[in-house]
Formats: C-alpha cells, sequence, structure tokens
C-alpha cells in the first residue's frame, strides 16, 4: 500500500536539494514529489535495502528502473521537467538482508552526478574472498560436479593473490566473476552493487558501433554508421576480435563447460558496462574491420554514454529477436504437412493454479485438434531464446511428445533446510513475491521439500518429483528440435527429455542449459560484507531423467545433430537459418 511523504523544507545547497532519513517498511512504497523545476539527477539510496524507483507523469507511469541489485546501491534516474505536468516518483524495496527491515532512505535532487569511486583495501578483498568461498562450500550442491576440491583449491590460492593486488572494484569483481564461471552453473549469479556505469566516466569515450558475435565472428550491428552494417571487425585499439571473446566470456555463466552462451551474450547483454571494465572506455577507437574482401581501419572518436546505449538500444540484430521473442508461445503452419510450436519462455505461469496454465493446456489441445485433423506428420518445437521458468509448463508440453511416463528428475538435492549464514542472506523479489520475508519462513519452505537427510544430503521429497503420464493425445509423427545457445533452465530440461525419449533432429547450437544434469530449483543470494557484491546460485543439485547416449559428455549442454551456421548475407538478408536448414533436410 502506498504512503504519503510529507517533506520538511528542503535544503538549497550547492544546486543540491537533499532528504534523508526517510522510513521505508517492507511491502509499503514511498512517493516523493520532485521539487526541482530544472533537468536535474534524482538519486535513490539506502543501506538497508535494495530499491525500485519509477517515474510518474499526471498519474501515468513513465518509467520504471532497478538498474543497481546490492543493499547498499543507488538509483539514479535523470529528469526533465515539463510545464505544467505533475510529476512523481515512488520506491519500494525490493530486497534486504534477512537481519534488517525497515530501511533508511536518502532522496537527492541535483545538476550532475559524482562518479563512484569503489575504493576497498586489500585486506576488504580478502575477506570478501573468504566469505565468498564459504558461503559456496556451505550452500551451493553445485560447487565439486564439475571440478574436485584440488582444482577449486587451486583457483582460489590464485584468486587470493589476485584480490590482495585488486586496485578497485573493477578489478575485484573480474576475480569473483572468474570464480562463479569456474562452478559451471547457468544459474550462478554474482554483480556489482551498483550498475557498472555508475562509476564511468561521463566523458564521451565509449564505442561508436555495437557488435554480433557470428560464429566467432564480429560483425558491426548498426546503421547509419562510418562502418558498414556486417562489416567484420578484426580488432578494436589493437585487442583482436577472438581476444575479445574470450575476455568478454569470463562474465557469463553456463551450465558445465558449454561455450556458445558464453561467448555470445556479452555483445547483446554486456555492451553498457562488462565491455569497458575489461576494455577500458577511450578518447578515441582505432577499429580494423573487413568489408568486401578488403581490410580497412579507421579512426573512430568515442561517443557519450547516453549516445551510446540509444544505439546499442537500436543495433541492427534486435529487429529480428524482437520479431522471434514477440509471443511466449504459437502455433503456426510453416508448410505441407509441417507446423511450429514456438515456446520462448515458461514464465507466464506460477504453476498449475494459475489461469494461465490453464489456457496454455487449452491451447495445446487446440495445436492436437488440429495436428490430428489436418494428419500432420511433421512438427517443430522451437525452443530457441527459451530461458525456462516453471516446471509444470515444460512437463505439459512433453507430456503431448511422449508415449512413455517422465519424471522432472531421477532425484534431486541440496546441502541443507536450514539456510546457513543467514546474517548474509538477501531477502529477493521472489522470497517476498512467496510471502517468504526471512529465514525461518525460507527454513520452514526448505523443510517440508527437503525432508530426507541421506549422509549429509537433503533429497527433494518424493511426493513432489511423481512420475507423470503421457497425455492421452500424443504426436506420433516427425519432430524437429530447434535450439539456441540461448536455451536454459526447464527449456533445456525438456531439450534433453526430447533429444533422449523422441526421434526428434535437432537442430541448432549448443544449449547453455545442461543435458543431464543442472543446478536448479531455487536461488539463494547472499551479499559480500564489505563491497556489497551480491553473488548467488539454486542450490538443487537435479540429475535429469535423460538417458546416457553417445553424443552427449558429462557437462554438456543439448548437442544439435546438426549445427546452424549464417553467414554475412545470411545476417543483413535477417534470415532464418533454422527454419531453411528444415527445408533443406526435407526436400
Amino acid at each position: 500500500m502506498a504512503r504519503p511523504l510529507i517533506l520538511p523544507l528542503l535544503l538549497f545547497l550547492n544546486n543540491v536539494y537533499a532528504q534523508t532519513n526517510l522510513d521505508l517498511k517492507p511491502g509499503d512504497t514511498l512517493k516523493y514529489l520532485p521539487q526541482s523545476r530544472k533537468s536535474s539527477w534524482i538519486s535513490v539510496q539506502s543501506v538497508d535495502a535494495n530499491l525500485g524507483i519509477a517515474l510518474f507523469t499526471d498519474g501515468k507511469k513513465m518509467r520504471e528502473q532497478d538498474d543497481s541489485r546490492g543493499i547498499k546501491s543507488i538509483e539514479r534516474l535523470y529528469f526533465t521537467p515539463e510545464k505544467g505536468k505533475k510529476y512523481e516518483v515512488k520506491i519500494w524495496a525490493k530486497s534486504y538482508l534477512e537481519k534488517s527491515k525497515t530501511a533508511k532512505v536518502s532522496i537527492t535532487e541535483s545538476k550532475s552526478v559524482t562518479v563512484l569511486n569503489g575504493q576497498f583495501s586489500s585486506d576488504q578483498f580478502v575477506e570478501d574472498l573468504r566469505t565468498f568461498r564459504s558461503i559456496r562450500e556451505k550452500a551451493n550442491s553445485g560447487l565439486y560436479v564439475y571440478r574436485n576440491k584440488k582444482q577449486i583449491d587451486s583457483i582460489y590460492q590464485q584468486a587470493e593473490a589476485e584480490a590482495r593486488n585488486s586496485k578497485n572494484i573493477f578489478d575485484f569483481y573480474k576475480v569473483i566473476a572468474k570464480l562463479t564461471a569456474f562452478e559451471g552453473s547457468c544459474h550462478n549469479y554474482t554483480d556489482l552493487p551498483n550498475h557498472a556505469s555508475y562509476y564511468l566516466t561521463q566523458k564521451p569515450e565509449y564505442l561508436p558501433i555495437t557488435l554480433k558475435n557470428i560464429d566467432g565472428r564480429l560483425l558491426q550491428d548498426s546503421k547509419d554508421n562510418a562502418i558498414p552494417l556486417g562489416s567484420e571487425i578484426l580488432s578494436i585499439n589493437g585487442v583482436s576480435a577472438k581476444e575479445i571473446i574470450s575476455r568478454f566470456s569470463q562474465y557469463y555463466f553456463s551450465d558445465g563447460f558449454s561455450m556458445p552462451y558464453k561467448e555470445t551474450t556479452g555483445f547483446e547483454r554486456g555492451m553498457l558496462d562488462k565491455f569497458y571494465m575489461e576494455f577500458g572506455n577511450h578518447k578515441n577507437y582505432v577499429i580494423q574491420y573487413k568489408w568486401n574482401e578488403i581490410v580497412k581501419e579507421i579512426s573512430m572518436p568515442g561517443i557519450p554514454l547516453e549516445n551510446f546505449k540509444k544505439l546499442q538500444e537500436s543495433r541492427y540484430s534486435l529487429a529480428f529477436d524482437k520479431k522471434l521473442l514477440s509471443e511466449k508461445y504459437s502455433f503456426s503452419k510453416e508448410g505441407e504437412d509441417i507446423y511450429r510450436l514456438s515456446l520462448r519462455g515458461f514464465d507466464f505461469a506460477t504453476g498449475k493454479e494459475d489461469p494461465a496454465y490453464k489456457k496454455f493446456s487449452a491451447f495445446l489441445e487446440q495445436m492436437m485438434d488440429t495436428l490430428e485433423k489436418e494428419k500432420i506428420q511433421n512438427l517443430i518445437i522451437d525452443l530457441r531464446g527459451n530461458t525456462g521458468g516453471t516446471g509444470a509448463l515444460y512437463e505439459k508440453v512433453f507430456s503431448y511428445l511422449t508415449q512413455r511416463p517422465f519424471r522432472d528428475s531421477h532425484y534431486a538435492y541440496t546441502q541443507f533446510n536450514e539456510v546457513p549464514l543467514e546474517e548474509k542472506l538477501v531477502i529477493t523479489p521472489l522470497f517476498l513475491s512467496n510471502g517468504v520475508q526471512d529465514k525461518h519462513g525460507l527454513n520452514a519452505y526448505l523443510k517440508q521439500l527437503y525432508p530426507k537427510s541421506i549422509q549429509g544430503k537433503y533429497y527433494w521429497a518424493d511426493d513432489k518429483n511423481s512420475s507423470i503420464m503421457p497425455n492421452e493425445r500424443t504426436f506420433n509423427g516427425q519432430l524437429y528440435l530447434l535450439v539456441d545457445q540461448r536455451v536454459a533452465s526447464a527449456a533445456s530440461h525438456l531439450a534433453s527429455l526430447i533429444k533422449s525419449y523422441t526421434n526428434a533432429v535437432v537442430i541448432g547450437k549448443e544449449t547453455v542449459g545442461g543435458y543431464y544434469e543442472h543446478n536448479g530449483h531455487l536461488p539463494l543470494v547472499y551479499e559480500l560484507p564489505n563491497t556489497g557484491i551480491q553473488t548467488g546460485f539454486s542450490i538443487v543439485h537435479v540429475i535429469q531423467d535423460a538417458q546416457n547416449l553417445p553424443d552427449q559428455k558429462k557437462g554438456q549442454g543439448i548437442i544439435p545433430h546438426i549445427t546452424i551456421q549464417q553467414t554475412d548475407q545470411e545476417f543483413l538478408d535477417q534470415t532464418d537459418v533454422y527454419l531453411k536448414k528444415i527445408s533443406e533436410i526435407r526436400k
């Protein structure tokens, strides 16, 4: 429930309006009326909670923001008022440490904002590193799945030396990110307390092009640029494209040893922050590129961060992705005797009692009506871009594709059913949305789901992992399964079942989610005491119901039978090379 703020007299000092010491309780929303009639930054901060903010104009929400993840983080919103309009900022707690409930909130309006320095002592970095390891050892059931103790000890010994030599929070974050990736779980999470751009210069020193990784080649991904769209970028400021891909990949996490997601996703999600953490920002960029088989070099000045944001948000390849991901699920005819079931996410329903689940079930029944009425013998299951969600949704889909009973997993376990290191535990939006506000609620939930302790592991209750029977109506024709490097979690779980137990021809890229096993079900997040860096992981190790296949090794995602590659011209034409490949197969 929103409660209005009655503001005391504001102080006007050095072009700053200051408002401090406001109380925010969990579940409440603060309302703040901007005071300045000039363009200004509104900065909102709490040492007790991670905050979400939203700007309203004449009662209509114009923007919602949660740039920063940490408890002691800042949200900054640039605000340009127009005469005659009424503005309001709403502020709420998105998460908080388990030990803190009521949050003190500071709101500041100012002409400009300072760059955060992120300076800490080497002892503080080492303390956070040791805390980081303690969290993983006590809470993460996936720590030793792909790495043995000798390997873990070795990388932490190296990490401690690097932590002592870290000059700033970026240096230390790189150390922690490398450790996070080494474990091998796509559900792992480690991030700075504040958005990286808050630590970066406000000078025009940002990359004047955008990049797209197409099968290990970096293509220029912006229209109306000095470098032609689709040109292959060979190097930037002397750093080769191969090295850029390799160094960029360390900030992204996959199940086991899968690489395609790690090597591609940074160019879609990390260009606003992690690119500059790794390669710095520069007044000028010397870019070597190849166009029409001719190698050229150009020097281009850096651009302001806001301009680069706009460049990244309008990059050429986004049009194809937006079209692909426009609907969570759809069913379409793709040619004579072939239909496509597209599933772009399993996050549109929370479970079987959700009305959205019932609507999806009706949709699948209508799909079967069409397939049976038209006697269709070919069906495409298109999982591209599907990062997962609710298990009940993928189970429902597979029940129409199999003639055998199946289970979510052979078995699943966690290392505890009482949360360890609770003083560093972050009560996340996931917990809050399910009514869990502290460790007591979480422990009660864990004891219900993981009651059995066998040799130090707490196993998923049998009644939560029952056999799922095939639907009375199942598709018996030829399946084609489309996967890409983004397929994860519940979607990769479905892909492993389809590859394992059907006649599907799997087409695409190795998935980020594992074929045989993964850590999933329930994510926990902790905050490091000095830097405020947050780190999280899913605590349940899941052994999936998938049979051993000769082309599937431990630590791999779902390996396609046919690997897709895209030519430069297909990139420019925005050709759907996956559907093109199916057409070629069926000729």
